[in-house]
């Protein structure tokens, strides 16, 4: 009976693997065969195997291993750049299905597309906007490396040391936690970053700072309030480290391990190597969001009380969760939706929350990159960093009004000034400027005797400026020592406003401009329009050209080169005239707000939307329009969602790609 038993149970296995593989099979035909019957229908007229444009030939798609030529068919279609506009188009359903595929056979060779930072422009816009038959947002559980920021922010914490990690500029950062992401992404993406054995070398050496401190100013604190009583004394310790309270197990082994540590090596070393077991531990280092309980029909699982509690205290605060946030999710149902909002809102008021939106429009707009533009000093007074200080306040204005944000953020006119001061704080005399004292004001086209000795806000002229993006702030940010980076600009707005993508030149590409000084910047252009070069500019320059309205230090101007400076661009097939209409007409789009909700999306969750995340983002603009453009409540709407609370396994992905 035994052996009987032992023989079903043998063959039962058999059959499952043989049932999986089949259905895999099954699955890997049904997308090959997707991908073959558009591929003929729509690309073999021009890259068939005779005389392929572009030396691409796509007739084997479906069964190719070329990963490159697999990227550059998905993420062409995907922009739908190809088929060209004078070729066969696609219905939207069967470039639907020809995407899916494609990314099925993608994932099934360890390649996640479109999980990659930079690459959530290739979601289709359009399902991300459309309500589903079946709401089923979630997030694959996950392993998130803890941000840089946060990190300093806990140990200046645990220290009680706020200047801790700063160097005489005051702007050191650990090396142990560096950012892995591209360029013009956001920089905390959860699937990113890890520790290779170069940067925990790093890590133990600041953990070496970090207990030094702790023990020189925090220790006898501690020790004091715990009177005698070891696990008070290192419960204390293990919850100012990490935010929580330790397991029980977790404590004995803590208390375990400082007994015999102090038995071997002496009380002093045993203190410390205590302390310091505690700060490498994963919860110090890494946020834990793997769900808990029994999964719902579509396999997700709620984030355990400790799990929300931290991915709610980071989302507002770098410095995590209070004690306040945990306590009060400790007994939450998470299907009270109503009652989660209620204990978050006050979060949104507090000035942890500001920093974290004014994070989220440094790295959305990317004008702090203003500050490593070098340009020759002593041309104009180039203070980059007063310019930046300058833009941060011009946010901070319309996070704090909290309505029509994005609106306001593209199209006010409001622009704060600081004051005219010389070194040692007084108004400066026109003696003093004209020989030479650096004055950055004309960069707003402001006369000096319009400045006085403190900041003002002025209304600028509504022909000159428009919002973030005609600030000196960004203009230089998209510059160099010589010209303005029309392409870049254009780049941007494709990007982070259109929702397009834009491929990076191929390395064989001489993408240098002609260097005859007596040409303009859209004169020197002219040899991107060349055939290997329009397919991707088409998508650039129109929309950044605009922006030559103003100089390379974002002075507005009328002449470039002694000739009048020409400012026409194209939006959406459309001229535009100058860059004021030119931003007017993205600021009242439907799809640039939608686009910007989805960069929301991705700076809080630290990934890229997915189609099942449709209801979530539905949801997200209902809120934005209901509360008349309140970026706060938009917030709110995302950090009660499904796709923030569930959890959903999901196999892990090779990042490789």
């Amino acid at each position: 009976m035994k052996h009987a038993v032992s023989r079903m149970v043998r063959l039962a296995a058999q059959g499952a693997v043989l049932s999986i593989a089949t259905i895999a099979a099954a699955t890997t035909y049904a997308n090959e065969t997707s991908i073959q019957r558009y591929v003929t229908k729509y690309c073999l007229d021009c890259h068939g195997s005779d005389s392929p444009e572009g030396d691409v030939v796509l007739a084997e798609l479906h069964t190719t291993t070329n990963v490159g030529l697999l990227f550059g068919t998905f993420d062409q279609s995907a922009l739908h750049n190809m088929p060209p506009e004078d070729a066969e188009q696609p219905s939207s359903a069967e470039r639907a299905e020809f995407l899916r595929s494609l990314d099925a056979y993608l994932k099934a060779k360890g390649h996640d597309r479109t999980s990659q930072p930079g690459n959530g422009n290739l979601i289709d816009h359009a399902l991300l906007f459309t309500e589903p038959t079946v709401r089923k947002a979630a997030t694959p559980s996950r392993i998130w490396r803890l941000d840089v920021d946060s990190f300093i922010e806990r140990a200046r914490k645990v220290t009680n040391n706020q200047s801790l990690f700063y160097d005489n500029r005051n702007n050191a950062k650990p090396v142990s936690l560096p950012y892995q992401t591209p360029d013009h992404t956001f920089l905390d993406f959860a699937a990113v970053h890890s520790f290779d054995g170069s940067t925990t070398e790093m890590l133990l050496l600041e953990s070496d700072l970090i207990v030094n401190q702790f023990m020189s100013r925090q220790w006898s604190r501690y020790e004091k309030q715990a009177r005698g009583d070891q696990h008070q004394l290192w419960s204390s310790i293990f919850s100012a480290m990490t935010g929580q309270l330790p397991e029980p197990g977790q404590l004995e082994s803590l208390v375990e391990l400082h007994s015999k540590s102090k038995d071997n090596l002496g009380e002093a070393v045993a203190n410390r190597l205590t302390v310091k077991a505690i700060l490498l531990r994963p919860h110090v280092l890494f946020r834990f969001e793997l769900g808990a309980g029994e999964p719902d029909p579509y396999g997700r699982r709620y984030l355990s009380p400790t799990e929300t509690a931290v991915a709610l205290g980071y989302a507002v605060d770098v410095a995590g969760p209070d004690a306040k946030l945990t306590s009060a999710i400790e007994p939450l149902d998470l299907d009270d939706r109503q009652t989660l909002r209620s204990i978050m809102r006050p979060y949104l008021k507090t000035d942890a929350m500001q920093a974290r939106l004014l994070r989220f429009a440094h790295e959305y707009f990317e004008y702090p990159r203003a500050e490593e533009v070098f340009k020759d000093a002593d041309k104009y007074d180039y203070q980059p960093e007063r310019l930046v200080d300058d833009a941060d306040q011009f946010i901070l204005k319309i996070i704090d009004e909290d309505q029509d944000v994005l609106r306001n953020w593209l199209t006010s006119r409001d622009y704060y000034v600081r004051g005219m001061f010389n070194y040692t704080g007084t108004k400066l005399s026109p003696i003093r400027r004209e020989n030479g004292y650096k004055d950055y004001h004309r960069n707003y086209n402001l006369a000096p005797e319009l400045i006085g000795k403190n900041p003002e806000w002025f209304e600028l002229p509504p022909a000159e400026r428009a919002g973030i993006l005609t600030h000196p702030a960004w203009l230089l940010a998209f510059s160099d020592n010589e010209k303005n980076q029309a392409i870049q600009r254009g780049r941007w707005v494709t990007t982070k406003l259109l929702g397009g993508m834009v491929p990076d030149a191929p390395v064989e590409v001489d993408a240098r401009l002609p260097e005859d000084e007596s040409l303009t910047l859209r004169e020197k252009m002219h040899v991107t329009k060349a055939s290997q070069c329009i397919h991707c500019h088409r998508h650039m320059d129109p929309l950044g050209l605009p922006f030559e309205q103003y100089d390379l230090f974002g002075q507005f101007r009328t002449e470039e080169k002694e000739k009048p400076v020409v400012t026409t661009g194209t939006l959406w097939g459309n001229e535009v005239p100058g860059p004021i209409p030119y931003v007017t007409q993205l600021a009242q789009s439907r799809q640039t707000k939608q686009v910007f909700l989805r960069h929301v999306f991705r700076f809080f969750m630290g990934r890229n939307e997915t189609i099942d995340d449709a209801p979530t983002l539905i949801d997200m603009e209902t809120a934005y329009d209901q509360s008349h453009g309140s970026l706060k409540a938009t917030v709110l709407s995302l950090l009660t969602s499904d796709s923030f609370l569930y959890r959903v396994s999901e196999p892990a992905m090779d990042n490789a790609s």
